[in-house]
């Protein structure tokens, strides 16, 4: 990097006297623009090159799930979670992070409080995964290279698209919900959400960060928990109409008659289901190349 530093301001200084005898002057000051262009393009390359520096890293922790099963905000039913991740620092206060994460969330309503849902009786299990992209701010001013700079809380915001796929254990068989459209309608099984959450990062060497992170997503489906409107009363049109009913309305096992009459509260169709993920992570830096500035050269 040295070299062309040299390289290009030699070629500055000396474009003109190259051209001393040039019958057209606007040629020389074409060159010496070029040359000026050139060095300045470089440099700002190298520059963010040296202030973009990536990071891979893996995390893992726990997921859990808020909607109409788990209405008062219960950890309860913590799943396994972890991930991949590669983490674009752009400058001291700003990184881009993109990441392939799973977590399995799930909640029974014999665990609520509330009497309603434990004669509903409904239940849930759902494998997450996901692609997100967030960009992080860093509260403090961030080098990993620096010891006094080495360490920052952050916020996080960006938006996420996730599979999901939630199922249910009846009579000693594990159900896939969704074929079975328990409230007569159907949905996507891919969906979007929006990350937002922080954490806190300490780079012990210049290549190796730790750190914890916790990130609430903020879907837009209702049917994570197969759960959201109001019951459909009979249903005929799903593959097996009769198991189709009972995946339905479960109160039958827990009290005598059954509640889902047609129209009836099931769930709460005016808020999304969400999830969040939180864990430890480590990540790992590779050998930068740095660029010395012009006035380093000698």
């Amino acid at each position: 990097m040295k070299y062309i530093w040299a390289f290009l301001i030699y070629r500055f200084k000396n474009t003109g006297r190259r051209h001393s005898m040039n019958f057209f002057p606007e040629m020389k000051m074409r060159n010496q623009f070029y040359s000026l262009f050139l060095a300045i393009s470089l440099s700002l390359s190298f520059q963010n090159s040296a202030a973009q520096e990536l990071e891979y890293g893996a995390w893992m922790g726990v997921a859990n799930y808020f909607g109409d099963l788990n209405t008062n905000a219960s950890f309860e039913y913590l799943g396994p979670a972890g991930g991949l991740f590669f983490r674009y620092n752009l400058g001291y206060r700003f990184a881009f992070k993109n990441g392939f994460n799973y977590g399995k969330v799930g909640f029974d309503d014999d665990l609520s409080k509330y009497p309603y849902q434990q004669v509903r009786n409904l239940s849930f299990r759902s494998n997450i995964f996901e692609f997100s992209s967030h960009v992080e701010f860093n509260f403090f001013k961030y080098d990993r290279e620096k010891k006094h700079l080495a360490f920052t809380p952050y916020l996080l915001m960006g938006i996420s698209v996730f599979y999901f796929n939630p199922v249910t254990e009846y009579d000693g068989a594990t159900y896939s919900l969704r074929p079975f459209q328990t409230e007569d309608k159907g949905y996507s099984r891919v969906n979007f959400g929006i990350p937002l959450g922080g954490g806190f990062k300490y780079s012990f060497t210049p290549y190796w960060t730790i750190g914890i992170e916790g990130g609430y997503r903020k879907t837009f489906t209702d049917y994570l928990d197969d759960v959201s409107g109001v019951y459909p009363g009979t249903l005929s049109n799903a593959g097996d109409p009769p198991l189709a009913n009972v995946l339905s309305d479960r109160s039958g096992e827990v009290t005598d008659p059954l509640i889902g009459i047609k129209g009836k509260q099931r769930g709460v169709a005016e808020r999304f289901d969400d999830y969040l993920f939180f864990g430890i992570m480590i990540s790992y830096s590779p050998i930068r190349m740095k660029c010395p500035y012009p006035s380093k050269i000698h």
